[in-house]
């Protein structure tokens, strides 16, 4: 039987557009630009699956640029991270970063403030402070090898102090946007950023700090059915509301549990104003009360359960509290 002249052709013409975009692969990766690169080699997956060899070997050639380009400075500072990693893993941590030259004097983080990123401090000085009875305390010094911001990086919660720049400072940044394709394409790495700022970060620091503020605003047990609406940036209410279950109260703010399916949904109640409404019944009579706070933290339990910590935008007279705690324990009492 003869050979189809089109089937040839068709053929032939493959493989010209193959060993082009292979060719555009190797060029875009020696030039460093790996986002083409990777966009090339879905087309080349694209164009034809079974070239098994130009599709590996394009591979191989993206990781090796980029294990080449990778800031060889910034690898010996952290080389107790990089050295835990794989090149892979090395490669696609240091390309999800972005790196920052910030001036002296500058604030980087704000107590109290949402932030997502993560610092790696290559260069310079940074100072942390900490709000505490109406004066900022200087708690410590960072510089080179430190890492920064890993509370609220690796908790659903706001930042816990302010760090300013004291001198010019290099760092290497990652949003945590940034790693949400880590769980497919590098399935562990996340876990160990999170394992590394435990180890190297502050975290225990800063619990000791928060545990401090917290001594002063002592937390009292309250439970009762909670309606928490949510308030738009001129504080008028929304439609969207959630119900959950009031945890505790103090004059300063209260906690709540609720049910969430999502864990991106938890986050973005950070920084958010609610409006919360609480009912009980006390002598089959009820009992309302009402407060506008924003959201410092989220805890996550288990089975889609979170706990919602809210700070109150105005604290609640220590008289009012006390007429709600003796009504509530009155109720239990009986």
């Amino acid at each position: 039987m003869v050979p189809s002249t089109a089937n040839s052709s068709d053929s032939e013409d493959k493989g010209i557009l193959i060993k082009k975009l292979f060719d555009e692969i190797e060029a875009a990766a020696k030039s460093r630009d790996f986002k083409s690169a990777e966009a090339l080699r879905e087309k080349l997956l694209e164009t034809d699956a079974t070239a098994l060899t130009e599709i590996i070997k394009s591979a191989e050639i993206i990781e090796q640029e980029k294990a080449a380009g990778i800031d060889k400075d910034h690898l010996a500072i952290w080389d107790s991270l990089y050295s835990t990693l794989t090149q892979e893993e090395k490669n696609g941590l240091f390309y999800s970063m972005k790196r920052v030259v910030v001036p002296p004097k500058k604030i980087i983080l704000s107590h109290g403030a949402y932030n997502t990123r993560l610092f790696f401090i290559d260069q310079g000085k940074v100072t942390i402070i900490f709000p505490r009875k109406g004066k900022n305390t200087v708690l410590a010094q960072l510089g080179k090898g430190n890492i920064l911001g890993e509370y609220s990086f690796t908790s659903i919660s706001l930042c816990s102090a302010t760090a300013v720049s004291h001198t010019e400072v290099v760092l290497y940044c990652l949003e945590n946007s940034a790693t949400d394709s880590w769980h497919e394409e590098l399935p562990g790495l996340y876990e160990k950023i999170i394992d590394f700022c435990i180890k190297h970060g502050s975290l225990e620091d800063i619990s000791r700090w928060k545990s401090m503020e917290k001594r002063n605003k002592p937390r009292y047990p309250l439970s009762g059915p909670l309606k928490g609406s949510l308030l738009d940036k001129e504080g008028n209410k929304t439609e969207t509301y959630f119900r959950g279950m009031l945890t505790d109260i103090s004059v300063e703010g209260c906690a709540f549990e609720i049910k969430l399916s999502k864990k991106a949904t938890a986050r973005a109640l950070l920084a958010r104003h609610l409006l919360l409404q609480v009912t009980f019944e006390v002598n089959d009579s009820p009992v309302e009360f009402e407060m506008v706070g924003k959201v410092v933290k989220v805890t996550f339990f288990m089975h889609n359960d979170y706990c919602i910590h809210i700070m109150f935008d105005k604290s609640l007279k220590k008289a009012t509290l006390g007429e709600i705690l003796s009504k509530k324990r009155g109720k239990t009492g009986r």
